[in-house]
């Protein structure tokens, strides 16, 4: 699949470059060809009005050049019956090929015409009753400025030659580009999609679990109709536990899903995070007399922060849980709040279970278990790790672990902390 995609992408990214490419290349091409022939426009245009305005030696029986006239322009002067009165000054033109050149010819006042394979830029001016009273010029109904358009065209040939080479060198750099990069792009989208996939066969396997003992008791019931609550209050017992069980699942995947598609919003308030740490330990304490657990504190008076008391709450509850999991029958657990630097640093220390070195830089997994004694002793479905670590990034903050396999786990976050 991908790597159809990937064709796709290279073929759209060069179909693109490659007009774009030609785009500006017309763009240059058309660009100098109109500022080459303006020039030489002006350049006639100049010629004629200096030609109407001073008489013009060459009819004269002194024939010097003319001051400030390019020597490629050359005269000619029509008669009012179209025959050709004068040639002169500029580079030479065969006779032969004069009448291509008659103004009865001419549907533009400006125009190239191409003759014997050249190309000529001709300027045709129609004569006023001034110019013909002038005594020296008479019976002139036309007079056309012919310049030679050779140096330019050569310059235009040698760029649209430099443009199709470039062109085509440039497709088969967009070609090979396109394949790396294209590549390269497709990398975080297939690994999201492998990704998305072990996520579904997880979540798939972690909700059947549930599901096959919620229906085995259920089965069981069934079967055995005559049976009192009392009697089967065990099976029935197991089946409420799979149900809180599974209904926290499905409840941490959504989570997760909804925090995938930046459904989920992070409500910024003022946060006394002295106290909400206080609170949630003196929760868990209750929990861990029970097991015989001692949990120490160490938290700094006053702390504020901007974030969602919610989530951070929801933080509190996933690192203390999970502490209070995997820590040894009356073992302890350290929990230290302090401001470092610009923010707040949580702590939270137990001396469990730990994690084995080459597992901790998965922990942050989705439904990653460290290992198959973790598996046996907890109910967890490896989501909270995940959960806390987008609510630390969702505020801006780092999260981070240090264990040694047998001797425990410190959980380490740092939040930034309320500014202004």
């Amino acid at each position: 699949m991908f790597k159809k995609t990937r064709i796709r992408l290279v073929i759209l990214n060069t179909i693109v470059f490659v007009l774009l490419l030609n785009a500006l290349g017309s763009a240059l091409y058309f660009s100098i060809q109109y500022r080459l022939f303006s020039q030489v426009d002006r350049e006639l245009v100049r010629s004629g009005k200096w030609f109407v305005q001073v008489p013009p030696p060459f009819l004269k029986p002194e024939r010097k050049r003319l001051p400030d006239v390019d020597r490629r322009i050359v005269f000619l002067l029509w008669d009012d019956r179209g025959g050709l009165i004068s040639k002169d000054y500029g580079e030479s033109l065969e006779n032969g090929d004069l009448n291509l050149f008659h103004p009865v010819d001419r549907s533009k006042e400006i125009e190239n015409v191409t003759v014997g394979g050249q190309v000529y830029r001709v300027y045709t001016m129609t004569t006023d009753k001034r110019v013909i009273d002038r005594g020296f010029i008479r019976n002139v109904s036309h007079i056309q400025l012919i310049y030679n358009l050779e140096p330019e065209m050569k310059m235009l040939d040698t760029l649209l030659y430099v443009l199709g080479i470039g062109g085509l060198a440039s497709i088969l750099i967009a070609l090979f580009a396109g394949l790396f990069l294209a590549k390269r792009a497709l990398v975080p989208i297939q690994l999201s999609w492998e990704k998305q996939q072990q996520f579904i066969a997880d979540a798939s396997h972690e909700l059947r679990t549930p599901l096959s003992v919620i229906l085995v008791n259920l089965e069981r019931l069934f079967r055995s109709p005559e049976r009192t609550i009392e009697e089967e209050s065990e099976h029935i017992m197991v089946s409420i536990q799979e149900t809180r069980r599974l209904n926290k699942l499905v409840g941490d995947l959504l989570t997760l899903a909804r925090s995938d598609s930046n459904e989920l919003q992070i409500l910024k308030q003022k946060v006394a995070m002295d106290e909400l740490v206080q609170k949630s330990v003196h929760t868990f304490r209750q929990l861990a007399v029970v097991r015989g657990i001692e949990i120490e504190t160490d938290i700094q008076q006053p702390l504020e922060l901007n974030g969602d008391q919610e989530r951070i709450q929801q933080l509190l509850v996933i690192l203390l849980d999970n502490a209070l999991k995997y820590s040894n029958e009356q073992g302890k657990i350290a929990v230290s709040c302090k401001r470092e630097g610009q923010g707040i640093t949580l702590v939270v220390k137990d001396n469990g279970i730990g994690i084995a070195k080459e597992d901790i830089p998965y922990v942050f997994d989705r439904f990653f278990r460290a290992d198959k004694m973790r598996s046996r002793q907890t109910d967890g479905t490896g989501l909270g790790l995940s959960i806390a670590k987008w609510i630390v990034d969702a505020h801006g903050g780092r999260i981070r672990v240090e264990s040694e396999e047998g001797a425990g786990a410190t959980f380490t976050v740092w939040l930034p902390a309320k500014h202004g």
